[in-house]
């Protein structure tokens, strides 16, 4: 089932010495751990965590951000409203050696009050920065990441864009070439495949009754100079599934494509890749779509039959030992969409079910836990409550690193917009 090949699938992919931002292997230290994922008895910050977790809220929408630095300065920017999908990047510039910015989209459906923000940490995980790095936009919900760092933010809106952006905020963002041929979308996430550099793919999701899910490929790749591969010229298409053969294809035809997808996966949502796999999600049928790009194959499998609660966000894979031995203490992650069980999840290989943390805001039952991303490092585990508008770091505090990586194939109840 679900669960089970998931957790096969990302437990095979994970580093279990852990990777730092340089390329290098450390060994996890194996040290006594005070972490008991499941015991909720430590409220902190409207979070309820299981013990051996402590918390910080990083920032408040509306407001400043209060910076971890000597003179305790705020940023000259507010933090965003209605923050969603979130990852995070190694710092590449000079001085913050070590360090790693969490970008967050915020979802604000007002006109040009969308957009994307940035928090810098430096290698002690000491937020020393905020700044918006994608202004003048509307509605970025989902997005995903490039081989070169980039961040992707996807507006979900009639007519919307996707941007390339640039984390550090130096680079200015770029409206990318996918999505411009039919004037826009309600683009969702955005995932990559790279095995041929020469014809690597990039692939796009879109949240309407007939969105399909398009594939952009461009003409002349720059591996030298790789910010422009998005925004130069390449062609588009678009995917048709045939479940009498369990088989796909990528077709110019938009009206055959629109069809198709308004009858096997209206309103997909997440998508992301691990391997040759490519994964994505109809919110509608409540199902998840596993596409093998190397024998154009494909697998269907629900996600309403109790692994991810009906409404599953982002995926995380974990394991907290080196030894083989141990494998069975694999983790899988996600967050809740909404609802009053909003929070963080795991279940473990055996199955088990366990609540990492939720919130304890009676004024907001219905809020949603967005943007969960790890630090580099492994030890920091960002989130946000959507509606509430906070940002969280969430930390264990035995100093053992969370190791994980995101599988972002989030997507709404059809309940909520």
């Amino acid at each position: 089932m679900l669960l089970t090949s998931s957790l096969a699938l990302i437990a095979d992919e994970i580093d279990v010495l852990g990777r730092q931002a340089s390329g290098r292997t450390q060994a996890i230290q194996i040290q006594s751990a005070t972490y008991y994922p499941g015991r909720l008895n430590v409220i902190e910050n409207g979070l309820l965590l299981s013990e051996g977790l402590t918390s910080r809220i990083i920032a408040r929408a509306g407001s400043n951000v209060q910076l971890d630095t000597r003179r305790r300065r705020r940023s000259k920017q507010v933090a965003h409203a209605l923050p969603d999908y979130g990852a995070t990047f190694p710092d590449p510039r000079e001085g913050n050696e070590g360090g790693w910015i969490y970008t967050s989209n915020s979802e604000n459906k007002t006109s040009g009050a969308g957009g994307v923000g940035a928090f810098t940490f430096n290698a002690r995980g000491h937020l020393i920065k905020y700044k918006r790095v994608l202004m003048n936009t509307t509605s970025n919900c989902g997005g995903g990441t490039t081989p070169w760092g980039a961040y992707i933010s996807c507006e979900e809106k009639p007519n919307g864009l996707i941007y390339q952006v640039d984390p550090t905020g130096v680079r200015p963002s770029q409206v990318i070439t996918m999505g411009r041929e039919t004037k826009g979308g309600l683009f969702e996430s955005f995932a990559y495949y790279n095995k041929n550099l020469l014809a690597p793919q990039f692939f796009a999701t879109e949240d309407s009754s007939t969105g399909v899910v398009r594939r952009f490929i461009p003409d002349t790749p720059d591996w030298g100079d790789p910010w422009s591969i998005l925004t130069g010229t390449g062609s588009v298409d678009y995917l048709l599934v045939d479940p009498t053969t369990m088989t796909f294809r990528w077709t110019t035809d938009l009206a055959a494509a629109r069809m198709n997808a308004n009858t096997h996966f209206p309103n997909t949502e997440g998508i992301d890749r691990r391997q040759q796999q490519l994964y994505f999600v109809t919110k509608v049928f409540k199902s998840m779509f596993i596409l093998n790009l190397e024998t154009y194959t494909y697998t269907n499998v629900t996600t309403d039959n109790g692994d991810f609660d009906g409404q599953p966000d982002q995926v995380i894979g974990m394991l907290g030992k080196t030894d083989k031995a141990f494998r069975q203490e694999g983790w899988l992650f996600f967050t809740e969409d909404g609802g009053p069980n909003a929070g963080i999840f795991a279940r473990n290989t055996q199955g088990e079910f366990y609540t990492i943390l939720g919130h304890t805001n009676a004024e907001l039952p219905n809020d949603e836990t967005t943007g969960l991303s790890f630090s580099p490092d492994g030890k920091h585990m960002y989130f946000a409550l959507q509606l509430a508008g906070l940002t969280y770091d969430i930390s264990r505090l035995d100093g053992l690193p969370f190791y994980a990586r995101t599988l972002n194939i989030k997507y709404h109840d059809t309940t909520r917009s």
